[in-house]
This record gives C-alpha cells, structure tokens and sequence, in this order.
C-alpha cells in the first residue's frame, strides 16, 4: 500500500467509500471490509490495532440498534429478518469505512499526500503548505486545552466538560499561531507563486493505474452481480 501514489490513493478510497455509502450491498461491503483489513494490519501494531477493533465495535453496534430501531418504527410489529438485516448493513457500512479511512492512514505520510497533490493534480502550494501546517498544529490542540484549563483553574474558575469559555482564549491561540507560520515562512522566502522544486518526486506507475482499474471493475461487478 505504501508504494501507490498517495493521490491515487486518497481518491480511489474516497471512491470506495461513497460506492458503499450509496447501496445496501452486504456481500460487496463485506469483500471490501476483508480485503482492506488484510491490507491494513501489517502496519498496525497489535495495540493499535485492539483498540481500532473495540472503537469500530462499539461504533458499529450503536448504528446496528439505532438502523433497527428506525427500521421499526417505519413498519410497526416484530423485530423482522429486515429489520436485523438494515440494522447489520448499516453497521457493517461503519466498520468498512473505519477501515478504510486507516488503510490510508497508516500507509500515508502527510508530506507525501501534500507533495503528489502539488505534482500530480496540481494543488497550489499556498493551500498544500497551509493544509500541512493545519495538520502540524492539530495535535497540539490538546495540550495547549489542559494548559489553558490549568490556567483557569488557578485562577478559582471551575471547568466543566463542555466549558464554551476556553474557546475563546483556544481560538485567539490558533490565529497567533497562524500570524507566527505566516511570518516564519514569508522571511525564509516563500513564495506559493514561483515554481518550485521537491525532494521527493512522485509519478502514476503501473500499479497505481492497476489499482484504479481493479476498484472500479470490482467496484462496477460488485454492484450489479453480487
């Protein structure tokens, strides 16, 4: 997986999953579900792999009773084979694109993704370079929210689980960030106008045309056969 194209990558997944999105195909979502599992475990390690399971599990069953339960109250009476069935594609559905959305994930570097949107379908880099830096910042989000509630804290303000206030000083952090990447990048000369140069240099192979052939084949035989 980690040989394909990232953009080809990024959009035969977004394909697959809008195919199972649009149909109620148990035995297409199914194939699709192993096939990816298969793809996707040899780079996950065991502990992140349980924990994927048991949030897909949970996720799964909660969208299994609530299919079953909508399913119900649009034809009064029993719980009928329909029922168990819309409630089990509808959760199966979840599992699949959980799965999905790791198998790019956990093959994909983020500077790879970038650098073959800007080669490939020639993303401009003012956008490329500020989705990255988004993407940087993103996991500092959450220390900075306990930074901020100890802040709160020592100053006798009580913090619930949903305080809206710390928002506020949240947001006015995430715009000066922005002011300082913006400055940063501007003094070392960057220019989202020039053409530039990569380190990496990506190209279409054969395997990523065999890719999109195999997906939409499968994904065109599956719909009508199965």
């Amino acid at each position: 997986m980690k040989k394909i194209n990232p953009s080809v990558k990024l959009f035969t997944i977004l394909g697959i999953a809008l195919l199972i999105s649009f149909q109620n195909n148990t035995a297409l979502t199914s194939i699709i579900l192993l096939l990816f599992t298969l793809f996707t475990l040899p780079y996950l390690s065991a502990k992140k792999a349980l924990v994927l399971f048991l949030l897909l599990t949970l996720s799964a069953s909660g969208v299994f009773v609530t299919g079953l339960f909508f399913y119900q109250e649009q034809q009064p009476g029993e719980v009928t084979k329909a029922a168990v069935q819309y409630g089990l594609d509808m959760a199966l559905r979840i599992y699949c694109l959980g799965i999905l959305g790791t198998a790019f994930t956990a093959t994909t570097e983020m500077i790879d993704l970038m650098y073959s949107l800007q080669q490939q379908l020639k993303v401009p880099p003012l956008f490329a370079y500020g989705l990255l830096a988004a993407f940087q910042i993103g996991p500092i989000i959450p220390s900075e929210m306990k930074h901020i509630k100890n802040s709160m804290r020592s100053r006798g303000i009580r913090i619930g689980l949903l305080h809206i206030p710390i928002m506020v000083p949240l947001l006015v952090k995430s715009i000066r960030w922005s002011e300082l990447l913006a400055d940063a990048m501007t003094s070392r000369g960057f220019d989202g106008h020039q053409t530039r140069t990569y380190v990496r240099q990506f190209h279409l192979s054969i395997i990523d045309y065999m890719l999109m052939s195999f997906c939409i084949l499968g994904g065109v035989l599956g719909t009508i056969f199965l």
